[in-house]
């Protein structure tokens, strides 16, 4: 279904064909993923996936399309040019040198870009690829869990982390979605304060961020506590994001555009006075990319529709004082949105 959509794209734009080289996508089309990548090309009437001789056994093994390998550049260019790609389709993430080189050696003229029919597929997940989705939000769940404990006066940003990813792993994941957040006192106003030396201190605010791959997929979210008894105007703060974040998931539903769930977000934050201070978009698709389509923010028409998973995740940051953001994973089903990270929110 997903390679003839592509055909369909094909056919419509008259092109010879089209070239997925791209991780993520790779995987998408044709189930495999080799670590030194490989050359998907779907033709009007064919499918192939072209791949370096060491990836070749895994690759057959996995693969929904046939599989042939090569062994130098001189070898796959020869494949490739002996298909008459003379129009081609391409991923906008294609390098400039990329291009160069399939002008100069695989006789290509024209290239359009793939990346809207692509996106149209990705944007609704799958049953198979929600259920993945859905054990990465797990595992996440678990690595938060162990957070919440490690968390304490005198413990180093890293060593949090630390823990978080063992756990990660321990439970199936293949690696962490991102480089891991724990960023603590006044370092939680950074909303990338990814795990550093600094040790916690009591009543510091405490921003964890993460997420795990799993089977390609992957999860997101984010929890704030404090290390210690919190103080009012971080009450303030919290109570703020958490009725903000709330309020997004309670949007989220089919029908409504990515940007009405922003603004949703954005309205609660302005009433608690914080306006200034919420600033960045409220959230992003997430998938076999941490961001993906739909984009959750101002400028995003995006209808939601079920199938479709976002993060709704507010956040507030004060700088030289602190910051709270708070996020889930959120499935859009016919009935509405679900929560795929389940930690308790209400932490402080």
């Amino acid at each position: 279904m997903r390679i003839e959509r592509l055909r369909e794209f094909i056919a419509g734009k008259e092109l010879d064909g089209a070239l997925i080289t791209g991780r993520e996508n790779l995987f998408y089309f044709s189930g495999s993923a080799p670590v030194l990548g490989g050359y998907l090309v779907v033709t009007p009437d064919d499918a192939l996936f072209i791949v370096p001789e060491l990836e070749y056994e895994e690759a057959r093994e996995t693969s929904r399309v046939p599989v042939e390998k090569f062994k130098t550049g001189k070898e796959l260019y020869e494949k490739l040019s002996s298909l008459n790609l003379k129009k081609l389709g391409i991923e906008g993430k294609t390098s400039f040198s990329t291009l160069q080189t399939l002008r100069e050696k695989v006789g290509v003229r024209e290239f359009t870009s793939i990346d809207e029919v692509v996106r149209d597929l990705r944007i609704i997940k799958e049953p198979e690829e929600i259920e993945a989705i859905k054990a990465a939000c797990e595992i996440a769940d678990m690595a938060m869990m162990a957070a919440l404990e490690e968390v304490r006066e005198g413990r180093r940003e890293r060593e949090v982390a630390a823990r978080m990813e063992y756990v990660m792993k321990m439970n199936g994941a293949e690696k962490p979605a991102f480089d891991t957040i724990v960023a603590s006192g006044p370092r939680s106003a950074l909303p990338h304060g990814i795990a550093g030396d600094r040790r916690i201190e009591r009543g510091d605010l405490v921003v964890i961020d993460e997420g795990a791959l799993y089977r390609h997929y992957n999860s997101d979210m984010t929890r704030t506590i404090v290390a210690g008894s919190p103080n009012e105007k971080q009450k303030d703060i919290y109570y703020a994001v958490l009725e903000a974040q709330k309020k997004g998931v309670e949007m989220a539903r089919p029908g409504a555009k990515a940007k009405d769930v922003d603004g949703a977000v954005r309205e609660v934050i302005a009433e608690y006075g914080y306006g200034d201070y919420f600033i960045h978009s409220t959230g992003h698709g997430v998938g076999l990319e941490i961001h993906e389509w739909p984009r959750v923010s101002q400028q995003d028409d995006t209808e939601l529709r079920p199938g479709m998973v976002i993060t709704v995740e507010p956040g507030i940051y004060l700088p030289g004082f602190g910051g709270v953001r708070i996020e889930d994973t959120v499935l859009i089903t016919r009935e509405g949105p679900v929560r795929l990270t389940k930690t308790e929110r209400e932490l402080i």
